[in-house]
C-alpha cells in the first residue's frame, strides 16, 4: 500500500495553500466560483460567427470548475461563495441572472455582491471592523501632507 494520500494536483493545491497562509496569516482569501452557464442564451448571443450551432461554453464545464474551486476552499480551510449553484436555485436564472447566458445582469451581480458581503460577515469582516489604511482626508495637513502618512 502506498503511502501518498494525496494525489499529485491535490498535493500541489495543498502546498500553494500552506504557502500562502505562510506568507499572508492575517489575510482572508474568499474563493468564488463561476456563475452558470446559458447554453442557449450563449447560442443567441454569439462573440463570433457559429456555423456549428454549438455554444463556445458549457454550463458542465463551468460546474466542473464550480467544484473544483469548491474543493480547493475546503482543502485550504478557507471560505467559498459558489455562485454557481445558488444561481441555478433561482427562478428563472438564465434570464434573470445573465444578460447573453454569460455575463451577469443587475440582478446577477447583486446576487453576487449579497453573497460575497454575507460570506465576509461570517467570517467576522465588515466595514466596521476594517481597519483603516489611510488618514481620513479631515486629518491631512494641507501644509505637510506627507507628514500624515508617516
Amino acid at each position: 500500500m502506498s503511502l501518498n494520500v494525496y494525489l499529485m494536483p491535490d498535493y500541489l493545491t495543498l502546498l500553494i495553500c500552506i504557502e500562502l497562509q505562510k506568507r499572508w496569516p492575517t489575510t482572508l482569501v474568499l474563493l468564488i466560483t463561476p456563475p452558470p452557464i446559458d447554453e442557449e442564451g450563449r447560442l443567441r448571443n454569439p462573440y463570433v460567427e457559429n456555423p456549428m450551432g454549438l455554444p463556445e461554453r458549457t454550463n458542465e464545464a463551468a460546474g466542473a470548475y464550480a467544484k473544483a474551486c469548491v474543493d480547493v476552499a475546503g482543502e485550504c480551510g478557507g471560505p467559498v461563495v459558489d455562485i454557481w449553484t445558488k444561481m441555478q436555485h433561482i427562478s428563472d436564472w438564465p434570464r434573470v441572472c445573465l444578460s447573453d447566458g454569460l455575463h451577469l445582469t443587475q440582478s446577477g451581480n447583486k446576487i453576487v455582491f449579497e453573497e460575497v458581503v454575507a460570506r465576509l460577515r461570517e467570517e467576522g469582516i465588515s466595514l466596521e471592523t476594517l481597519l483603516v489604511d489611510l488618514p481620513h482626508i479631515a486629518e491631512i495637513d494641507p501644509n505637510d501632507p506627507l507628514k500624515s502618512f508617516s
